[in-house]
């Protein structure tokens, strides 16, 4: 099965498709008071998830796993085709382990139909992605979550047309693991709606950051941390009123890639030296240099350039240059392509050592 790392919603399929338009300012009617859906709508009205790539298909699958319906759009039915094979081959078993039940997950190519079905009956056949067939009187979304590439022009675009055709009541949500929604808000007719949850890598991470893009309705912040709660998520929320650019954790996971980057860069270490030192000490699985190839070089290399642009006080750009260099522009990126910072044949090596020592008993007071 083929892996995509992002979604396919580039600048050039935004134009094609009619959806490359100008920002807009916040409109000047009084905001929308939001109020939160029933249970009832809860359990048939979809999640939306945009953008059908490695991060958009994990998001899917979670909140799949509690009986209740889920939207996956993409323009590529490649990467659907993709995203529904590894739902299905997933979704049993993270629902066996929590002892709940799975919920449709559906998906289109289509984004009126994305952003107005929420009941389906019908496709056009198991092996070819289907647009959804919709009833009669169907309702929208509850909540739209955006797996888009971390592209603000991009965001910009496809979210300011996207929520003309989403319920009033629908919470947008940008999963973007770098940009804050306080970029976007000023483009957005009801920023009210519009927050940052900040998702690591679902299953296998579940705790989720979220945090205000300066404009969102108090309500909506206790309201989606229960129903992140009921299907497995485990939520923490930055303080209203106050935007970090990175958001928690990683502010914290920035300053150690661009510490090992600058190891490696310097030619201090080698990654294996460096991932060894970090695993003995913080009895970790796996290390910076191991994890960055896992997320893909060329993501780690946006994601460092967007930190020091906005916040240049974190310190040089040495690190990160070497990075795109040797690495990235080399296409070198890590899982995805093959080599990275460690060969295709290294990781098989780590994975392999990582499955023996899993269950190896550890002596938490080492290394205090």
């Amino acid at each position: 099965m083929r892996s995509l790392p992002t979604s396919h919603l580039t600048p050039s399929h935004l134009t094609a498709l009619g959806l490359y338009f100008r920002s807009r300012k916040i409109s000047n009617s009084p905001p929308s008071q939001w109020r939160p859906p029933s249970e009832q709508c809860l359990n048939e009205r979809p999640v939306l998830v945009i953008g059908a790539g490695n991060h958009g298909r994990r998001i899917a699958l979670m909140w799949a796993s509690a009986v209740r319906p889920v939207t996956l759009y993409d323009t590529s039915p490649d990467a659907l085709r993709s995203a529904i094979e590894w739902i299905t081959d997933n979704l049993g078993a993270y629902c066996a382990l929590r002892e709940t039940a799975p919920g449709h997950v559906h998906v289109t190519d289509n984004i009126r139909v994305a952003t107005t079905t929420g009941r389906w009956e019908g496709t056009k056949g198991e092996s070819e992605v289907a647009d959804i067939e919709l009833h009669s009187g169907s309702k929208g979304p509850w909540m739209a979550i955006d797996c888009l590439p971390d592209v603000l022009d991009t965001k910009i675009s496809v979210l300011s047309h996207v929520e003309d055709f989403l319920p009033g009541n629908c919470i947008l949500a940008s999963s973007s693991s770098s940009l804050q929604t306080a970029e976007l808000a000023p483009h957005m007719q009801h920023p009210e709606r519009l927050l940052n949850t900040h998702y690591f890598v679902p299953p296998r991470n579940r705790m989720v950051e979220l945090m205000s893009s300066t404009y969102t309705h108090p309500e909506i912040f206790p309201f989606l941390e229960d129903q992140m709660v009921n299907v497995g998520l485990k939520p923490i929320r930055v303080p209203i009123g106050i935007q970090s650019p990175g958001f928690i954790f990683n502010r914290i996971w920035g300053a150690a890639k661009r510490e090992t980057l600058a190891v490696l860069s310097e030619g201090v270490a080698k990654p294996k030296d460096v991932d060894a030192l970090f695993r003995d000490f913080f009895h970790a699985e796996k290390g910076p240099c191991e994890r960055m190839d896992e997320v893909g070089l060329d993501t780690v290399a946006k994601v460092e350039m967007h930190s020091l642009e906005t916040q240049p006080e974190l310190g040089k750009r040495h690190g990160v240059e070497w990075l795109k260099g040797e690495y990235v522009n080399r296409g070198k990126l890590g899982e995805s392509s093959g080599d990275g910072l460690f060969t295709k044949e290294e990781r098989e090596e780590l994975k392999a050592m990582h499955k023996r020592d899993r269950f190896k008993p550890v002596d938490e007071t080492t290394g205090a």
